[in-house]
């Protein structure tokens, strides 16, 4: 006999017979069968195992590793969403810097709509949805937005050709 250990996400059952965690295991959405849960399931498991046949050790074995396996896998989880946010900010950071060296350069590229030309001298940086913006004065005197992947070119605003003198 065995017994099945079934997970709705509001309440968990243990069979009465001789005794595995291995069984159907369902999670919603909302919840997830974590470290505690697991435990409590392994817990209740062993007080309403058969004493006439008690669990298998290849059998709690098999559930440690597996159990280890989850938290591990817990861990590898946090590690990549830590990731995730550090290589975003650096990102994030790395844009302004990027644009920041573009501040009194007269820059041209395209709107939004990738048809209309912006040319005219960067003012300012700023951020907005994590994406560097760079805020481009133009010769008629209206400050424009532009993306930092929108430049087309830069130039250094005083460079200008000059006539050369004999």
């Amino acid at each position: 006999m065995s017994s099945t250990v079934g997970w709705t996400g509001s309440a968990s059952s243990v069979g009465n017979s001789s005794s595995t965690a291995q069984g159907s295991t369902t999670t919603s959405q909302t919840q997830t069968l974590g470290e505690s849960d697991f435990l409590n399931l392994l817990t209740t498991e062993l007080q309403n195992q058969d004493p006439m046949q008690p669990m298998d050790n290849t059998q709690s074995i098999a559930e440690m590793a597996q159990f280890s396996s989850l938290e591990q896998m817990s861990n590898i989880s946090t590690a990549m969403n830590t990731l995730n946010t550090n290589m975003t900010n650096f990102l994030q950071q790395s844009g302004l810097t990027q644009g920041a060296t573009m501040i009194g350069k007269s820059v041209s590229g395209l709107d939004k709509d990738g048809v209309t030309k912006i040319t005219g001298i960067v003012s300012a940086v700023t951020v907005s949805g994590g994406n560097p913006q760079l805020q481009v004065l133009e010769d008629n005197g209206t400050t424009v937005s532009m993306a930092l992947s929108q430049v087309t070119s830069v130039q250094d605003q005083t460079s200008t050709p000059t006539a050369s003198s004999s």
